[in-house]
């Protein structure tokens, strides 16, 4: 399975800077995450919005920017629930990225616990025990990434400053939408 893919994305280095711009307010706030919708970024990151408008093949459910604190986890766990898990994102990776890994791990099914326990008390799995997790891969998101979030991920920032990720998130069902190349035109980039 492939937990990743790099996308190599014309202009990224001027779609940073204007993710970079529009976020200022927010992240001055220290928040922990916040939603935006798609059309947002029309006026705030145009070069953003026309790539994912002439790439993508599913509608957009979601767009959420990350913080992660200098020196922070996001610890382990799984996007949705055990039964409807949340199969992907695309992450886009604004400042801080540098010396920050995503991590998947194997976990086994009687590990993890559902519940409220996502940001804003939103559905998710958690593990429940961190000594049964064998780390299977990992990567530094650097430039706009698809990542599974279906598999138990989590995020280290060995950084002396904050981290900010934007995660744009497309519709699924139970048979399409689950693999990078359905939900965007990927074989180009």
């Amino acid at each position: 399975m492939l937990f990743y893919k790099k996308l190599n994305v014309k202009n990224f280095d001027l779609i940073r800077d204007e993710l970079e711009r529009a976020t200022t307010d927010e992240v001055s706030k220290s928040l922990r995450f916040w939603d935006v919708p798609f059309n947002w970024f029309k006026d705030n990151s145009p070069l953003l919005y026309e790539f994912i408008e002439s790439h993508k093949k599913m509608p957009i459910r979601l767009c959420r920017f990350y913080l992660t604190p200098k020196q922070n986890v996001l610890i382990p766990h799984i996007d949705g629930l055990t039964n409807n898990r949340s199969p992907i994102g695309l992450n886009i990776p604004i400042i801080g990225y540098e010396n920050t890994t995503m991590d998947w791990y194997d976990c086994p099914d009687d590990n993890l616990i559902d519940g409220n326990y996502g940001f804003n008390k939103i559905t998710a799995s958690i593990v429940i025990d961190f000594t049964k997790l064998r780390q299977i891969d990992t990567t530094i998101i650097d430039c706009p990434t698809f990542v599974r979030t279906d598999i138990v991920h989590g995020i280290k920032n060995y950084n002396s400053s904050l981290r900010l990720v934007l995660s744009i998130r497309f519709s699924y069902t139970a048979t399409f939408g689950k693999q990078f190349e359905d939900v965007m035109n990927i074989a180009e980039l």
